[in-house]
C-alpha cells in the first residue's frame, strides 16, 4: 500500500537528492552488504586473535581492531542514510557532515597514537591512519556539496565510502594475517 493509494489527493513529496540517489541504489546496497559482511568477518578475526587480545595489549586493541569496525559501521550507517525516502539533501548533508566530523576527529586521534609508536609498520600508517583521516574529510566535503546542490557531491561521496571500506577489507586482512601468523606465548 502506497501513500498515493490510502489518498489520492495527496502528491507523493520526492526529493531532488532522493531522486539524484536513485540511481546510486545499488552501488549503496553493494558497499553497505560489503562492510556488514566485513563487520561479521571482524568477529571472527577477534575470535582468532582472542589469545592475543589480553589486557597488556588493550591499546594495540583499541588502535587497531575499533577503529576498523567503526570506519565499517560509519560505511553501513552513510549507506543506509542515502536509501531513505524521505531524507532531504539538508537532512542527509547535516548527517553525514556530523558523522565526517566524529569520524575525522576520531581519525585524527588514532593516527596522532600511530604516528608516537615507533614499531608500526609504514604501511599500517597509511592504511589505519591516513586512508580514514582521508575518507571522513571525503563525508565532510560531500556533505557541504550536497548542502550546496554542487554536481559531484554523490560522486564524492562514493569515493568516500570506497575509501573507508577499502581500508576495512586490506585492515581487516592484516589483521588475520597477524593474528594467524603469532607464535602462542
Amino acid at each position: 500500500m502506497t501513500l498515493g493509494s490510502i489518498s489520492p489527493s495527496i502528491p507523493r513529496m520526492t526529493s531532488p537528492i532522493a531522486e539524484a540517489l536513485h540511481a546510486w541504489r545499488d552501488f549503496h546496497f553493494l558497499i553497505a552488504t560489503s562492510a556488514a559482511t566485513l563487520i561479521g568477518a571482524m568477529f571472527v578475526v577477534a575470535s582468532i586473535g582472542g589469545r592475543f587480545l589480553t589486557p597488556t595489549r588493550s591499546a594495540a586493541s583499541r588502535m587497531f581492531l575499533t577503529p576498523t569496525i567503526l570506519h565499517l559501521g560509519s560505511v553501513l550507517f552513510a549507506c543506509a542514510l542515502t536509501l531513505v525516502p524521505t531524507l532531504d539533501d539538508r537532512a542527509l548533508a547535516g548527517l553525514l557532515g556530523l558523522g565526517g566530523v566524529a569520524g575525522l576527529g576520531y581519525s585524527a586521534a588514532i593516527a596522532f597514537n600511530i604516528h608516537g609508536r615507533s614499531r608500526v609498520e609504514f604501511q599500517d600508517r597509511i592504511w589505519y591512519a591516513a586512508v580514514p583521516v582521508l575518507g571522513y574529510a571525503g563525508f565532510v566535503a560531500a556533505a557541504a556539496l550536497i548542502f550546496l546542490d554542487a554536481p559531484w557531491s554523490l560522486e564524492c561521496l562514493a569515493a568516500a565510502l570506497a575509501l573507508l571500506l577499502l581500508s576495512g577489507m586490506r585492515n581487516a586482512w592484516d589483521m588475520v594475517v597477524y593474528f594467524v601468523t603469532q607464535t602462542p606465548g
